[in-house]
Parts: C-alpha cells; sequence; structure tokens
C-alpha cells in the first residue's frame, strides 16, 4: 500500500474520530464519574470495546468487498465514487451542522467490563457504522493488490485513530469534569475536519479518474482519465 494512500487515510479517519459521536459519548460518559471508577481508568473499557467493533466491521466488510470485487468489478468502481461522495457530503454536513453537546451526557458508575460492552455494543448497533466501512473504506483499496493485506493495514491505523480521539475526549472528561471547555473547542476542530474530508474527496476523485482500473470498468476515453 503507497505511503501517500496510508497518510490520507489516516489524517481523514482522524477527523472522523474526533468528531463525538455514539461511542464518543460512551466513552465520556465512563470517564466523567469521580473516583477510581471514572477517568482515564472508566474510559479504557469503551475504547477497547469501540475497537474490538472495528474489526468485526472491518472482517464483514472485506470479505464482502472481496466478493464484490470477484464477482462484480463494476459495482466496485462506482463503490469507490459512492466513497468519494460521501466524504465530501460528510464534510459539507460537518460544516453546516450544529455541535454535539458532550456536557449534557450523565455521569454513570463504570468498570472495565461493562465499559467494554458498552463500547462495543453501542458500535455494532450503530446502523451508520456499516455504511461508513462501506463507503468510506473502498476508495482506499486497491484491488489489484493483498486485499487482506491492505484491511489489516488499515484496521491497523484505525486502532492508531480511533484510540486518539477516543482518548482525547476521555482526556478532557477526567480532567475538567465540567465539560464546557470540550464543548466551546468542538467548533475548530469540525471545521478543521470538514476541510480535510472535503480535501480527501478532491484527491480521490484525482485518483479515481486516473486509475487504469476505472477506466476499463466504466470504458472511459483515455482522455478523460489520462
Amino acid at each position: 500500500m503507497p505511503l501517500e494512500t496510508i497518510l490520507l487515510f489516516l489524517i481523514a479517519d482522524l477527523m472522523f474520530c474526533l468528531t463525538p459521536g455514539p461511542a464518543t459519548m460512551v466513552t465520556v460518559s465512563h470517564a466523567l464519574p469521580q473516583g477510581p471508577a471514572g477517568g482515564m481508568r472508566g474510559a479504557l473499557g469503551p475504547i477497547l470495546g469501540v475497537n474490538f467493533g472495528n474489526f468485526v466491521w472491518y472482517g464483514l466488510t472485506a470479505f464482502g468487498l472481496i466478493a464484490l470485487i470477484q464477482a462484480v468489478p463494476v459495482a466496485y468502481s462506482a463503490l469507490r465514487w459512492i466513497g468519494v461522495a460521501y466524504l465530501a457530503g460528510m464534510g459539507l454536513q460537518m460544516l453546516r451542522g450544529g455541535n454535539s453537546r458532550l456536557a449534557s451526557q450523565s455521569a454513570r458508575s463504570a468498570n472495565f467490563k461493562r465499559g467494554f460492552l458498552n463500547g462495543l455494543a453501542v458500535h455494532m448497533s450503530n446502523p451508520k457504522a456499516l455504511m461508513f466501512y462501506v463507503a468510506f473504506i473502498p476508495p482506499f483499496i486497491d484491488p489489484s493488490g493483498n486485499v487482506l493485506l491492505q484491511f489489516a493495514i488499515l484496521a491497523g491505523l484505525t486502532v492508531i485513530t480511533e484510540t486518539t480521539g477516543l482518548t482525547f475526549y476521555a482526556a478532557l472528561a477526567s480532567k475538567a469534569r465540567n465539560l464546557g471547555n470540550a464543548d466551546s473547542a468542538q467548533p475548530f476542530f469540525q471545521k478543521i475536519a470538514a476541510a480535510v474530508l472535503v480535501g480527501a474527496a478532491l484527491i480521490l476523485s484525482w485518483w479515481n479518474l486516473t486509475d487504469d482500473s476505472m477506466q476499463t470498468a466504466f470504458n472511459l476515453p483515455k482522455v478523460l482519465v489520462g
């Protein structure tokens, strides 16, 4: 897998992970309680649970995508464009959308087992997770290479980005139990994330237009794809 693909994925995925969602809310709720049950220790369970859920989604996506590549190459090429549209749409939505109110999450007593199961449950029960993996991952996969190895690399990178994003918000929760600071900082992160995602969509669009496999799948003339 080319280094530029790895770096682009790492940056784009990190922007997603820094945007609060259900997994963030669960992690924050386990970091909020006072005492040993909360803080970073309380957040460890949900962080590991979410990461385990990511591996499950990666496995389901990888084997489904392998079958898709082998059976319907044109569908895979179309899926790559869906991924571009997904990135651009998410970026534009983040520019227009409101902020997530982290402070509204209630503090609950936490332990590792409960945190792990809560993190896993929220990640596996989120219907947007499957769409994310089906739409976001394919543009970064080269079907002519070792697909399973590429998925393994991306899964490893996701551990880094997911853990970084969740740890960031867990640290805010454990250090400043009043999460007003996290709310006030969110617009800044949201605008940066939006710009990066739109930029990534533009780069992936160029890659798709200059990719020989895309030309073959859609019978595009050389003049359009360089």
